[in-house]
């Protein structure tokens, strides 16, 4: 018996059956963070020690498991009822029991995570054989999946916030290879009001400050490739009490002496 599920993790968490039907999840907040931890998962078992820890951190309940089997319990009955699934089919191909834990099996879903992830992955490895292009391309499809911060709506647990960071770095990778494939492109213009807004979101991001530089010169505009850089040793210096690296020190003697090219890309000056 094969179902049309589609679960969103990167944004706001739900369980859909068909296009256009009411989402599915559970509202009580252990129970939801339990279903985000087996979604993130992707198909692999989460050992009760985890569930544990994300829902009582160091104050778990005398009976641990039996508490983890009524949320599950209620996990399965909500997703049967609201998306019209057999509950025997839930228990034993959706939501299935282990000796270690549970997990929430993927087979018959389409998972917005893992689509993220396969595009991320396959943008990364044409970046890597210089094919700049199809790079840019995946890469772009990958981060337009990407609808804010990973689960939003739950309050995290080390478990949870530990995987939230992992997902958010990978992003930021993700970002940082598109942009530099861009660049090489020769796309400096259409970058700048972007990478502006990211080394504000990010005020100690030296990369994202280093391709503002870039775009910035490429564009003709020296003074203000300048004041980026002051900005963030400003922010360095002042935040964190460590100066920039010598790889954007370099950078910014480049621009002093105009020895940036119009045409930069990373790595060219």
């Amino acid at each position: 018996m094969e179902q049309d599920l589609t679960v969103t993790l990167l944004g706001r968490l739900s369980v859909t059956r068909h296009p256009g039907q009411r989402a599915s999840a559970p509202t009580a907040p252990k129970e939801r963070k339990i279903l985000a931890l087996l979604l993130l998962a992707q198909g692999r078992t989460v050992p009760i020690s985890t569930l544990a820890e994300e829902l009582w951190a160091a104050a778990p309940p005398r009976r641990v498991a039996a508490s983890l089997q009524t949320y599950v319990l209620n996990i399965r009955g909500r997703l049967s009822r609201e998306l019209a699934l057999p509950g025997s089919w839930v228990r034993d191909r959706l939501v299935v029991t282990s000796n270690e834990g549970y997990r929430f099996r993927t087979d018959d879903c389409h998972l917005d995570l893992a689509e993220y992830t396969r595009l991320a992955d396959l943008g990364e490895a044409a970046a890597e054989r210089g094919d700049t292009e199809d790079a840019v391309r995946l890469l772009r499809a990958a981060e337009n999946l990407w609808c804010g911060p990973v689960l939003p709506d739950l309050e995290h647990g080390l478990p949870l916030r530990a995987e939230s960071v992992r997902l958010e770095q990978r992003q930021l990778a993700v970002q940082e290879s598109r942009i530099e494939g861009e660049l090489r492109l020769g796309r400096h213009r259409q970058l700048v009001s972007e990478l502006s807004m990211l080394t504000l979101r990010h005020p100690y991001h030296e990369r994202f400050h280093e391709y503002l530089m870039l775009a910035l010169c490429a564009c003709g505009r020296t003074v203000q490739a300048l004041e980026v850089y002051q900005r963030l040793r400003q922010s360095l210096v002042g935040g964190i009490g460590i100066e920039p690296s010598a790889r954007i020190r370099r950078l910014h003697e480049d621009v002093l002496c105009a020895r940036v090219p119009e045409s930069a890309a990373p790595g060219d000056s």
